[in-house]
């Protein structure tokens, strides 16, 4: 099937993906006293390499990682090499930069004090048979034709370099991401959920990179995930009805964490459809669909309904 592109909203990037398979309380550490304490990386009293707000970087990642790669990182203007850091990786949409997701996912407008440091990593720009040629992640093993484990080692290589050169809480590691962003959000919650916290993803395809033969891929550690999709998406035509790609992407992350479906606690958000926490879960599992004035693009309680859960944890 040919890739359908979204119109490209002035205020929002539009990011193209193919309609069925394509693009598209406190857990940290606890004390006997009840104390939570964060876990420094080896960064921790390294002097920073880098200014404080926005700056390109570029590392090599070799040739599992497709060579030199890009990313936009954001440290805080009171950043302290000794005081251990939230990292919040945030991908960007279909031909879309690190740079220019940053004001799109508004994740740091909770302001300077917010302790975290945030890194958006650019995709390359690949030819996808039947697709064309896009800017876009490779979505692991199982994710033909975006089928790949290139930007898997990406973000491997990208966490070990954060890890390293900066104070990093590397038990409080966070992805969230937007469209095809939102699916590579999906795969690295589960492919590389021995690192990372918790994940966001946000307006992503249905979860065909998790499809194999005998059913779904198994998944590493125990992510916590917060789905959310639009009930009006107007990007993914071709669902059987409205709002289908993210309930396949609830009933995944409902089964992986072994969720019982029945129980749901209300989140509140006000929106025109479900927008639950699951109990009886490994991991907190949450689900919204929201609402259909948005479409595809992400929902206006997004940035601080995201930053607020990344800062439970």
């Amino acid at each position: 099937m040919m890739l359908l592109f979204a119109l490209v909203l002035a205020c929002a990037p539009s990011t193209g993906e193919d309609d069925d398979a394509g693009p598209g309380g406190d857990t940290g550490h606890t004390d006997t006293d009840g104390d939570t304490s964060p876990s420094g990386s080896s960064g921790c009293g390294v002097a920073a390499a880098h200014a404080s707000g926005g700056v390109q970087v570029t590392l090599d990642m070799g040739a599992a990682g497709d060579g030199e790669r890009g990313f936009w990182l954001s440290l805080p203007a009171d950043y302290d090499p000794d005081v251990p850091h939230r990292l919040v990786v945030g991908y960007a949409g279909t031909s879309w930069y690190g740079e220019w997701i940053q004001p799109y996912l508004a994740l740091e407008d909770g302001g300077p004090d917010s302790g975290e440091i945030f890194v958006y990593p650019d995709p390359l720009w690949r030819d996808f048979e039947g697709w064309g040629n896009l800017g876009g992640w490779l979505l692991g093993p199982h994710a033909a034709p975006a089928d790949g484990d290139q930007d898997l080692v990406f973000t491997a290589g990208l966490l070990d370099y954060m890890e390293a050169s900066y104070c990093v809480d590397t038990e409080r590691v966070f992805a969230t991401g937007h469209s095809w962003g939102g699916d590579m959000a999906q795969v690295v919650s589960c492919f590389m959920g021995d690192r990372f916290t918790a994940a966001v993803p946000v307006a992503a395809n249905r979860p065909y990179w998790f499809q194999v033969a005998d059913g779904w891929a198994a998944c590493e550690g125990d992510t916590a995930v917060w789905t959310m999709f639009g009930i009006s998406d107007d990007h993914f035509t071709s669902q059987d009805y409205d709002g289908q790609y993210g309930d396949e992407c609830r009933d995944f992350w409902v089964d992986a964490r072994g969720c019982d479906a029945s129980d749901a606690t209300d989140l509140g958000f006000g929106v025109d459809g479900e927008c639950v926490s699951f109990g009886g879960c490994s991991a907190e599992t949450r689900y919204c669909l929201y609402g259909p004035e948005t479409g595809h693009q992400v929902p206006a309680y997004y940035s601080e309904a995201t930053m607020g859960f990344f800062r439970s944890f």
